[in-house]
């Protein structure tokens, strides 16, 4: 595994220059201080906060993250990659801290509303400098890699921000907010503005609005409708294996295998996707996606449960590195951080909408129509990739001759 990770790391580097590692680096320090995001539910309820309640407020931060998407990406393209960085990283800092210190339900619901949309501002920035500064024939494994890093950091900061809580939960908004802050020092140090100098020396408005491109808008439609099949993985699926008498341990071991998964085969998978057809491979994702949802519907013990888990993290894998690559084809070079924030907010929003419309089918029409589902629109969505790809080719071709 590591020597496959170093081989893949060392394709990317060859082509790839230091402004892409700088953020590479400070998007794994922020992510290993991801703390308080993941546990923001068991801090409320430990506040006194009802479980619905708790779900209210979480809710609000990914409203804020799905605002964050669309101006986040209108400010990278507006004023630039850096800018944006150090606005939202530094701003993410003060504004966690400031959750931190807020006791009353309604104070906190507005700062989690506040850290959802200010620390997630970035997030088209850092799409739009990998689309800037790594060739086009790298990008799918740069996106990967940055996915990879991503789940890694998630991963331990899960891990020590269990721990931290037992200890004082204060401990970790002063953790998520100091590695926000050494993010934002990387940016402010060492990465330089990469933002096409087309747009860096002109006061004009940008030129291209994503939603005048219907090739580009019907992609977003299919990639929501992608997206809502992973979010399945959360609430229904928790839902469902409970009813099946199965623990929370339980549960969690067959989540785990997600990201042992992405850490052990994403950079080696993701290499292999780099050289086919970004819709062969993205239509296999959402096939991927679709049967291994709708195995949950039968599986009848952990083993099948973890099987199902294995088949759709294929998916996954798949597509994370490939939509982002295809989306910056598809944009023009004084657009790249408006599409990226586009497609980001598809997954906010089926992030927002996913998991409460899983559920809702759940309990009023039964399993079976669920992971049933998940199967048809699995399907319904590889369909529609195949049918929408000559437009979007077409669609690249043209972004290639402005390029």
């Amino acid at each position: 595994m590591i020597a496959g990770a170093r081989q893949r790391i060392a394709e990317v580097a060859a082509v790839a220059p230091r402004a892409y590692w700088y953020v590479w680096w400070g998007t794994l320090i922020n992510r290993l201080g991801g703390f308080v995001v993941p546990l923001l539910t068991i801090y409320l309820i430990g506040r006194g906060v009802t479980v619905s309640e708790a779900g209210g407020v979480v809710s609000v931060y990914g409203a804020g993250s799905i605002a964050a998407s669309l101006v986040g990406g209108y400010l990278a393209d507006r004023f630039g990659r850096k800018r944006t960085l150090l606005l939202s990283l530094f701003g993410g800092a003060i504004a966690m801290i400031g959750l931190g210190l807020v006791h009353e339900l309604p104070a906190i619901t507005v700062m989690v509303g506040a850290v959802g949309f200010v620390s997630e501002l970035y997030r088209p920035a850092v799409a739009a400098i990998v689309a800037d500064v790594v060739p086009p024939a790298h990008r799918v494994q740069a996106y990967a890699l940055l996915h990879w890093v991503i789940n890694i950091g998630f991963a331990v900061a899960v891990i020590i921000g269990g721990l931290l809580a037992s200890i004082d939960f204060t401990i970790l908004f002063i953790g998520d907010a100091a590695t926000m802050a050494i993010y934002g020092v990387i940016v402010w140090v060492a990465v330089p503005e990469t933002r096409p100098a087309v747009l860096a020396n002109t006061e004009e408005r940008p030129s291209r609005s994503w939603v005048t491109d219907g090739a580009f808008v019907a992609f977003v439609v299919i990639v929501f409708g992608m997206a809502l099949m992973p979010f399945q993985s959360s609430a229904p699926l928790a839902a469902h294996m409970t009813w099946q008498a199965f623990s929370p341990a339980a549960f969690g071991a067959v989540m785990s295998i997600n990201g042992i998964l992405i850490i052990v085969l994403q950079p080696s998978v993701s290499a292999w996707a780099a050289r086919r057809e970004p819709t062969r491979v993205l239509v296999a994702a959402a096939l991927f996606y679709g049967v291994g949802f709708a195995i949950h519907g039968f599986a009848a013990s952990i083993a099948i449960h973890a099987l199902a888990v294995m088949v759709w993290t294929m998916g996954e894998i798949l597509e994370s590195g490939t939509r982002a690559a295809l989306v910056a084809a598809m944009a023009p070079p004084d657009a790249r951080g408006r599409y990226q924030g586009a497609l980001s907010m598809t997954f906010g929003a089926a992030q927002l909408v996913g998991p409460k419309l899983g559920t809702w089918v759940w309990e009023r029409q039964g399993p079976g129509v669920l992971w049933g589902g998940c199967l048809a629109l699995g399907v319904v969505v590889a369909l529609a990739l195949i049918a929408t790809a000559p437009r979007r080719n077409r669609r690249i071709v043209e972004g290639l001759r402005i390029a």
